[in-house]
């Protein structure tokens, strides 16, 4: 089989590129598998904590394991410091998020995500929006961490992102210890006509990562499995090349037997 003596080489080249392959489709399945399980991690803890009866906050600085933990907060609101935070839409409609510090009793400044206002016909944020009083309180809402900084310059009672050092710095406020977490107020008493609408709950799912990691697996058994057809393909045209007598078999074809049939019969009439 001079053939094989021939091509082996150049198999074993697409034998190890289809290995690198296969790894590569490895890593990449043993990557959404993570992503699953970061997914599940998140659904199980809003599971466990969302619903559960407001406590104290345990701590000034965010912890991972304390997400979508109720806390209640006693103090006031700084009304006359509140931020719109931009292009948050809702359901599809354009908006923002209305963020207000609150001052706790031993002077702890936090950040209040006190809900969604739409934005108006030109897509700026209102210039009147409803606010809290300036008068002690305690009031409850959901853990959330402080979100990155986008570095860009907003208009004059705006900010870009749920950034609790930009909200101090750009309320004239001191840095607070609280700078790392902000609060999602669960309850409002200062809503007029729906506005400042609260968020709903968090519809979280764990996705499509796990059909992606499997596809990423049978994407990588695709690849030996094209290099084997490929191989025997090539033995096979060069028998033939090499033989005129040599004549592959053939698969017969489900109802190959029956059209067989059908046709000595409409011979034989």
């Amino acid at each position: 089989m001079n053939y094989v003596r021939e091509s082996w080489r150049r198999w074993v080249v697409w034998l190890l590129l289809a290995v690198i392959f296969a790894i590569a489709c490895g890593f990449l399945s043993n990557w959404q598998f993570s992503r699953r399980t970061e997914a599940l991690a998140k659904v199980n803890q809003v599971a466990t904590l969302y619903d559960r009866q407001p406590v104290e906050i345990a701590s000034a600085k965010f912890r991972p394991q304390d997400e979508w933990l109720p806390v209640k907060i006693t103090g006031h609101f700084l009304p006359e410091k509140a931020l719109l935070v931009r292009n948050r839409p809702l359901n599809g409609t354009p908006g923002f998020l209305t963020l207000i510090p609150f001052e706790r009793e031993d002077g702890l400044l936090v950040g209040i995500e006190a809900g969604w206002v739409p934005a108006d016909s030109r897509l700026n944020g209102p210039k009147v929006f409803p606010k809290p009083t300036a008068e002690k309180q305690t009031i409850w809402g959901h853990i959330r961490p402080s979100e990155t900084t986008l570095n860009r310059d907003a208009p004059a009672g705006q900010i870009a992102t749920l950034n609790m050092p930009t909200l101090f710095e750009k309320s004239g406020l001191t840095a607070s210890p609280a700078a790392d977490f902000y609060v999602r107020l669960g309850e409002s008493n200062f809503s007029e006509a729906g506005l400042p609408k609260l968020l709903p709950r968090p519809q979280l799912t764990e996705g499509n990562h796990l059909s992606y990691a499997l596809q990423w697996i049978v994407f990588a058994l695709m690849a030996f499995m094209a290099l084997v057809w490929a191989v025997r393909q090539e033995i096979r045209f060069k028998r033939m090349a090499d033989d005129p007598n040599y004549k592959p078999k053939v698969r017969k074809k489900v109802g190959d037997d029956d059209n067989f049939a059908e046709d000595i019969i409409i011979l034989s009439s």
